[in-house]
């Protein structure tokens, strides 16, 4: 089966690139094609107007979406961790008030400024400015526009590097583990197609094995999907924000963003509707890769990376 798939820019998406640049869909059947990256929201627009069939993007545009015709359901993840708020040399969360604070409109990275501001009493004691890319939030914040940023790896690390302070990096507010990408599907493609989806998870788990043997040799290979950086950057992004498929145990996380996407988006809190996340074929996923024997040509190529 043909498969239209779509991605982020962040770190996070790398088990995703990976099976991409390795072609390790081919190897359980898939073909897929994925347009290319043109906005930092292309991937959600994507989505929901169904140009796309599923791929990965920020855990909370599924609670956002939740009351869609056809909702996204969270069915593996991607990456964990690796988002921050970080503050100019010298700023402190307090010091923010009535500051401008760069972040990234319908993302996870929104839901946890929004969190970070509740935590140190600053809502609506701040001006949020929201980036068009990436590489513009990067640049105002060099250039002393803004006084914060949200953003994710592997610029946190560059940053970082060049003085930027780590305010938040998530886990004081969320916990010490929590998913950033994650994979999406329609739930109508889970039920009607559910072999299609555990194919997809299948492809991500090898590539996940393939980053854990050796790292650098896996962002080598996809080093092109991040202009720029080093392969020492992108090794330092990758110690912030490991990459995991199988989210199982960290439902808790997820659905408690649920108040702060409801309150970002004006409605009133209410009970996460049944649904948002269903793992059942990541376990279908494991059970299958588990039946692959050790000399078959899929396998071989997962272990030798050739």
């Amino acid at each position: 089966m043909s498969l239209k798939l779509t991605h982020g820019s962040a770190l996070s998406n790398l088990p995703l690139f990976l099976a991409l640049d390795r072609d390790l869909f081919a190897d359980v059947g898939l073909r897929v094609a994925v347009s290319p990256l043109t906005a930092f929201s292309a991937t959600v627009s994507r989505l929901r107007d169904g140009s796309a069939d599923l791929g990965t993007t920020g855990f909370t545009q599924a609670l956002a979406d939740a009351d869609s015709a056809d909702p996204l359901v969270i069915v593996a993840g991607s990456g964990l961790c690796g988002m921050a708020l970080l503050g100019q040399h010298g700023t402190t969360a307090a010091s923010l008030a009535g500051m401008t604070i760069g972040a990234f409109a319908d993302d996870p990275m929104q839901a946890l400024l929004e969190d970070v501001l509740r935590r140190h009493g600053l809502t609506g004691r701040v001006f949020v400015r929201f980036m068009p890319s990436l590489v513009e939030g990067a640049r105002q914040f060099r250039q002393g526009e803004i006084a914060a940023l949200t953003i994710i790896e592997p610029w946190i690390s560059r940053l970082v590097r060049e003085g930027a302070i780590v305010l938040s990096d998530g886990t004081d507010i969320w916990g010490p583990t929590y998913p950033d990408t994650v994979l999406v599907s329609p739930r109508s493609l889970v039920e009607g197609r559910p072999e299609v989806v555990t194919g997809v998870i299948r492809a991500m788990l090898r590539a996940q094995h393939i980053i854990e043997d050796d790292p650098r040799a896996a962002l080598a290979t996809v080093a092109h999907r991040f202009p720029g950086f080093s392969l020492d950057e992108l090794e330092a992004g990758l110690v912030r924000q490991p990459s995991q498929v199988d989210l199982r145990g960290l439902e808790p996380t997820i659905l408690g963003r649920w108040p702060t996407i409801r309150n970002l988006q004006g409605k009133p809190s209410s009970t996460p509707p049944a649904g948002l996340i269903d793992f059942r074929l990541i376990e279908a996923a494991l059970a299958a890769e588990a039946l692959v024997p050790s000399h078959s040509p899929s396998r071989k190529r997962m272990i030798n990376h050739v």
